[in-house]
């Protein structure tokens, strides 16, 4: 198999994206519009004529023993090897044995398809993330929903709340900086976020969207991303008032009624209510590999 490491900057991004576009595991996270946007450093194992790909995000691990690190970026669920062939044990294996040595240590989240093999020395742990398919009629999909969903449901609609996606980008993530529970990191994330959303709308692939209280004040936000047929829930976050009065329950419910009866799978994207909504369970893994230090 022939596979060559290309720093990022000399990427052909049309083959990039077109493997990633058509790869049976695609999703929006493998395009390097999307990883140029997230990541500050990358290199890229590329197969052939680009017909396999595998993004490497690194960063450099200070202390007393430096050194490279492979790592998840915010704002990426997974990444893992696209293929526009069957990802087969020894596709995997040819690709993983091929990081280079100097990421002494391997931090990642790789999709469903990357199945390691077991004799290669990593760690791998199974996650849940959930997806609804949105085939059906509103109200079959409604039948699905959680008892505890009608009783939120109903809190927002005597709050009188409005859904609108006229926020521009720099609202959204103006809210999200001053809403996030995780505050790690947070200014880097934000710009991220902003950078995200533009490049997305940029390309007509999403819509941002906001719930405004009864005074017309966003209470909850989102941004949502369809892409390889699903429809991404990017930023889910609600105010202290929004979660109050089922401000997000409020949003993926009309969400749901805008989108129902379509070829389109919702995707939650670690969201912790969507099993509420009647979503499926669908699984991920975190790759880890840690080298022994060396002396020499």
């Amino acid at each position: 198999m022939n596979l060559r490491l290309i720093q990022s900057n000399d990427i052909d991004k049309t083959k990039w994206n077109s493997c990633v576009h058509f790869a049976p595991n695609g999703n929006v996270f493998g395009y390097k519009w999307y990883l140029d946007q997230v990541a500050k450093d990358w290199v890229g194992l590329v197969e052939g004529d680009y017909e396999s790909v595998f993004p490497l995000v690194w960063r450099y691990r200070r202390g007393l023993w430096g050194h490279k690190e492979l790592h998840q970026p915010y704002w990426m669920r997974e990444m893992g090897i696209y293929s526009v062939h069957v990802l087969s044990p020894t596709r995997i294996q040819e690709f993983l044995e091929h990081i280079p040595r100097e990421f002494r240590h391997i931090n990642i989240a790789v999709s469903g398809k990357n199945r390691v093999p077991e004799s290669l020395p990593f760690t791998t742990v199974p996650q849940t993330n959930f997806q609804l398919s949105l085939n059906d009629t509103y109200e079959t999909l409604t039948g699905r929903y959680a008892s505890d969903l009608f009783r939120q449901m109903d809190k927002a609609s005597s709050a009188k709340l409005m859904l609108t996606s006229n926020l521009k980008p720099e609202k959204i993530a103006a809210f999200y900086e001053q809403h996030a529970r995780d505050r790690r990191d947070l200014d880097a994330r934000f710009h991220a976020l902003q950078r995200i959303m533009y490049n997305v709308l940029h390309r007509g692939w999403g819509f941002t969207s906001a719930v405004l209280d009864g005074d017309g004040n966003p209470c909850a936000v989102n941004f949502f991303i369809n892409s390889h047929g699903k429809l991404l829930s990017l930023v889910p976050v609600a105010s202290k008032a929004g979660e109050q009065v089922g401000a997000l329950s409020f949003m993926f419910d009309l969400t749901l009624r805008i989108h129902a009866e379509r070829a389109l799978l919702l995707d939650f994207n670690g969201y912790e209510r969507a099993v509420d909504f009647g979503a499926e369970p669908t699984h991920y893994f975190l790759l880890n590999r840690a080298k022994e230090k060396s002396f020499f």
